[in-house]
Order: C-alpha cells, then structure tokens, then sequence
C-alpha cells in the first residue's frame, strides 16, 4: 500500500502516520505509532520543539539503551562481540525503550528477577549486566550527539549480582575418567584427552591451528596468539606424549586446524549436545561399575572442568607454582614466545608426570 503525502510533514503508510520532514537540513523521519491524525500532529509538534531546543539551545539529546546498544554493536570490535550482541538481545525487551539517564538497578530488577526465574546462574546474568555496564560507558566516553555533548552524563551503579549459585569446579578421578572416555565419541575422546594433557580453554583448543606449531629440542609446541587467549597474551603450550600422539593423529585431517570439522572454529560446539550425552552415558556407566550413584559435578561435567583436573593433577605431581602458572596460560608478564629451550625442557617433564 502507497503513502499519502499531507501538508505538515506528516504522510500515512498502511494506515499509520509518519513524520518526514526537513529541520534546519536534516531530514526526520519515523513513525507516530498512532492511526489519528490529531495524535501524530501532536507527536510532531512535540519533536519539533524538543528537536529545537537541542539545536537552538544546545539542550542535550536523549537517546535510549536500544540507540546506544545499536551503536556499540556497529563500532565494536572485540573478539567476543557476537556473545555481547546475544546478552543485549536477552536484555533489549526490559530496558530497549528506557532513556540513559534513566537507566539504574532498580530499571535492570524486572530482568533480573526474570531470569533467577528462569533458574539462571547469577554468573550469566551478572555476564549480560557486565555488556549493560559496558554499553554506558561507551555512550558517556565515546559518543557524542549533535552539540558535543555526551548521550551520557553519569554512569549508574550496576553491582554484580550475588545469588549464591556460584558452581564450584569438578575435578575427575581416575575412575571416572575411564568412564568417560569409554562413552565418548572418537572425536571428543581426543579433545578430553587432549585438554587433560594441555589444560586448554576450549576457545584456545579450537583455534589451534598447524601454522602455531613449533619444535624445541624435539618437544612439540603451540605458540597461541594473543588474539583468542583470555588475558591477551601470547601463550606457549607445550605438548607431552599423549597430546603429541594426538595431534599428529590429526596432521592429515585437511585443515588449517588440528581439530577440525564442527570442532575447528566454534567455541560452543565442543560442550555441544555431543558431549551433554555423552557424560550422561559415562554417570551410567560410573554407577554400574561402582555400584553407586555418579556424583553431581561428574553428570553434569563441563569442558572447562577438565582443565580444573589438569592443574589439580599438576599439584599432587608436586609441580611448582610457578610452573603451573606457566602451562595453565595465567598472565604472568612473561611473552611465553622467549622461553628459552631449556624451560620448555622444565614445562615437558612437569607435564609428562601426568602420562
């Protein structure tokens, strides 16, 4: 259906009407959201004049969260923008509409008293709050409407949250590690293996790529770029026997990544559905051959708490902390690219007590 043009800056379109006029050269255009034309000629002239006062008398311009997040996604460029963007659509319904300078916990408690509903982990909402937080301090920092001002004078204190939720982490046995890797599939057998031997992030594991490996005295090596470590830090990983017998087991896999496939490049496909069943089986399994039930942390196992087993292992060889702080990729000041050959000899004995 066309539009309707009327004098006054104002058309209809599918029978709403919309404003499109021209204010001192810029061109204003949006909708009323109303059917009545005396309603949207009153929308107008409110606009108008608040429109005037921003340009004529330098009033500052109001802009809502929804304005600011959209900004903040089209300027951003960190590596985890596309987990901020799914944060802020989580958010958008309880606070899109709200103005900045209107915006402060008690605007954010419909939304966080929703998802502890849910039966959400305060981690993950204090995770979208900590975008929320971030999104503000953009908007007073960097953006700036039409007289210089900025779209945010102060930024309101948005605590994290504490529920007493908090999931402490899960270290394996011996016996339930068996149970694991017996019930998982080929390809995630050598994950879990090689995360047992390397302590890798999953984000790390899935960008390693052949191109980052190195020898050293024989030693196999991964020097990881700053770019997808958490501390943006160059890290070394230092490969002992097992973790060496699987990735050569994987050289010839056509890739530019040692785990390739639906494991190569995304981060949430290794504790996908593959390896949600997976540990299920291995509680199963765990409670058959022991004759009693598999404890919670093992049924409901996560990726990263296998790195957890890794420095717990680490500790009871008796290994250094500083040592462990080395393989476990915690920042340091050190650049892990200058460690000298006879160090990486130290990291490869300290991980072959693990074999």
């Amino acid at each position: 259906m066309g539009k309707t043009k009327t004098v006054g800056g104002l058309y209809q379109r599918n029978g709403i009407w919309h404003i499109d006029k021209q204010i001192n050269g810029r061109r204003i255009c949006r909708s009323t959201g109303t059917n009545r034309k005396r309603e949207a000629e009153e929308y107008l002239v409110f606009h108008l004049n608040k429109y005037r006062r921003i340009t004529v008398f330098g009033e500052p311009q109001q802009f809502t969260f929804s304005e600011a997040a959209a900004r903040y996604i089209e300027e951003e460029t960190k590596k985890s923008l596309d987990r901020d963007i799914q944060d802020l659509k989580i958010v958008m319904p309880f606070i899109g509409d709200v103005l900045l300078n209107k915006l402060h916990m008690e605007t954010l408690k419909p939304f966080i008293d929703f998802r502890q509903g849910e039966g959400v982990k305060s981690a993950t909402i204090n995770r979208t709050l900590a975008v929320v937080r971030l999104v503000l301090k953009r908007a007073q920092a960097r953006y700036r409407d039409v007289n210089g001002n900025p779209w945010l004078q102060t930024i309101p204190e948005i605590p994290k949250i504490k529920w007493g939720d908090a999931r402490k982490a899960y270290c394996l046995n011996v016996e339930e590690e068996r149970c694991l890797l017996k019930t998982l599939s080929p390809e995630l057998r050598d994950i879990t293996l090689f995360l047992l031997h390397t302590g890798l992030r999953d984000q790390e594991l899935c960008h390693l790529a052949w191109e980052n490996m190195r020898f050293e005295k024989n030693v196999m090596c991964f020097v990881l770029p700053k770019t997808i470590t958490k501390n943006q830090e160059e890290r070394l990983v230092v490969c002992n026997r097992v973790a060496r017998q699987i990735a050569e087991s994987h050289i010839d896999n056509k890739s530019a990544y040692v785990f390739h496939g639906r494991f190569g490049k995304k981060r949430s496909e290794v504790g996908g559905h593959g390896w949600n069943e997976g540990r299920k089986r291995a509680a199963n399994l765990y409670e058959q051959h022991e004759g009693q039930q598999a404890a919670w942390g093992f049924s409901n196992l996560r990726v990263h708490d296998i790195r957890h087993t890794f420095c717990q292992r680490l500790r009871r060889e008796g290994v250094s902390l500083e040592t462990r702080k080395a393989l476990m990729g915690h920042a340091n000041g050190d650049i892990t690219t200058h460690y000298s050959p006879a160090e990486i000899g130290e990291l490869y004995t300290a991980l072959e007590r693990l074999v």
